[in-house]
Parts: structure tokens; C-alpha cells; sequence
């Protein structure tokens, strides 16, 4: 199969869709008041989307789109683009400040093979992006992780929900300095990236492609390492249907640590 065109400057178009969906939203959100939850929520999702596929279909080039609403094809060929319209859509319809559009760019299915990664904060606009081998930024500030932490030393992001098996995680629980609960992973990895948080754990198995394909790479280009499904810097399918576990963390120390923890 002949090699989609990667010349396009995908991180302007993204950057562009972004922009979009923090504007397409806003007038949901007005109406938070008047709203059952569950209906905002499919609102904003919906017309997140919609505003993504748009500014695809205006700019001309042909594209895969892998999202967590749902797959489509803008013209023939063309790269993979998989995204999350809206990472922490609960968040978003309840007034909490977390959540993110995620989009990364990438040649084939692969994981490993992902070369443009943006994700946009839809509250305060505020952009993180990646180029592959160019490193991570937070607007015009470069990113990096805050370095080797001891558990007993890091602020550890764990992501839970009344399904999630408790047992395994009781001795990162018991270890770690301070836990946070964010309820946006790719905003999560973005602050392990930036040396806000030292690690990011979620072991419930739902976590998807879409999730974490762009921070991922942001992630890893800052400096930092994770493990998918026990394995560190695992490959993965690029598909809805990928499910996951992952640990991200600041240094190859800390994780390592994290993972013993765990029992992995």
C-alpha cells in the first residue's frame, strides 16, 4: 500500500479544528441549566464532532478519521487522524475546568508511527502540541517532565471508576506522596509531560486509542515513558475498539517503580 502524503502541516489543520470545537460549544453550554446531563453531554460531543469533520472537509485533504464518535473518510488516502473530540465531556457538562480536544496524525494504525500530535484545552484554549523527534510545547514553552520521583515523592494522577479492581492499586494508594483524579487522560498526560503530575495510572481496561494517541506522543517527545498493558512503550492498534492499561510516568525510574507496585 502506497504511503499516504505526509507534507500536509497537519498541526495547523488541528490546531484550526480545535479551535472550532471550543467555539462550537460554548452556546451548549449556556444552556448547562436547562439540560438533562446525559443530553448536554451528547450535545457536546455531537456538535464537537461536527466541528472537527468540517474544518477537515473545508481544508480538502484526504484523511482516516478514527474517533471516539464514531469513524469516517474525507476523500481517498490519506493519513490516519484519530481523536477524542471531547476528553472529559462529564467534566465539561458539569462546570469542572478539565477537559480537551485530542487529535494525533499518523501514516498507518500504529501507535509508534504517530508524528503530530495536538490536544487543546477547551476552557482556557491553551494548546499542547508534538512533532515526532521535534519535542513537546505548551504554547511557546517547551515541555518536560518533572524527572526521577520516588512514589513516596510524586503527585501520581489514578484514574478510577466502581468497576475498577481496587486491590492491585492498594499499595501504589499506600505509597504515593499525593493522588489526584483529573477524569481527562489525554490532560493528564499532558501534565506529566509538563512536570505537573509525575505519573498517570489507569488500570480499568477502558481506556481507548482515542484516549491517548496524542498525548502519548506528547508524553514521550517532553522526555517522559510509559507502559501500555504492562509493556513499556507497547505498540498498539490505532482503532475505537483498542482497549488499554497504562502507566505513564516522569522518568524510566519511576515507572518502574510504579509497575512493581502494581505487580506488573
Amino acid at each position: 500500500m502506497t504511503k499516504p502524503d505526509m507534507s500536509v502541516n497537519w498541526a495547523q489543520i488541528l490546531i484550526e479544528a480545535a479551535g472550532n470545537v471550543r467555539s462550537s460549544i460554548r452556546g451548549a453550554l449556556l444552556n448547562r441549566s436547562a439540560m438533562e446531563n446525559s443530553e448536554l453531554k451528547a450535545l457536546l460531543d455531537s456538535k464537537a464532532q461536527t466541528a472537527i469533520q468540517d474544518t477537515l472537509k473545508e481544508g480538502g485533504n484526504s484523511c482516516n478519521v478514527i474517533s471516539e464518535e464514531g469513524d469516517y473518510v474525507i476523500g481517498e488516502g490519506g493519513p490516519y487522524i484519530t481523536l477524542d473530540p471531547v476528553d472529559g465531556t462529564t467534566n465539561l457538562s458539569r462546570g469542572i475546568p478539565m477537559a480537551v480536544t485530542s487529535m494525533a496524525v499518523s501514516p498507518t494504525r500504529n501507535l509508534s508511527e504517530v508524528t503530530t500530535a495536538i490536544i487543546m484545552d477547551l476552557y482556557t484554549g491553551e494548546i499542547f502540541r508534538a512533532e515526532r523527534n521535534q519535542g513537546a510545547w505548551r504554547g511557546g514553552k517547551r515541555m518536560l517532565p518533572s524527572g526521577p520521583k520516588l512514589i513516596s515523592d510524586a503527585i501520581i494522577s489514578l484514574d478510577m471508576s466502581k468497576e475498577t479492581p481496587v486491590e492491585p492499586l492498594i499499595p501504589l494508594i499506600e505509597g504515593a506522596r499525593r493522588l489526584r483524579q483529573l477524569g481527562a487522560s489525554a490532560l493528564s498526560l499532558c501534565y506529566v509531560a509538563s512536570g505537573i503530575l509525575d505519573a498517570h495510572v489507569d488500570l480499568r481496561g477502558k481506556l481507548r486509542s482515542t484516549d491517548v494517541a496524542a498525548g502519548l506522543l506528547i508524553l514521550k517527545e517532553a522526555g517522559g515513558i510509559y507502559s501500555i498493558n504492562g509493556k513499556v512503550n507497547n505498540e498498539l492498534e490505532l482503532s475505537k475498539e483498542s482497549k488499554l492499561t497504562l502507566v505513564a510516568a516522569s522518568s524510566v525510574g519511576t515507572l518502574e517503580e510504579i509497575l512493581i507496585k502494581l505487580g506488573q
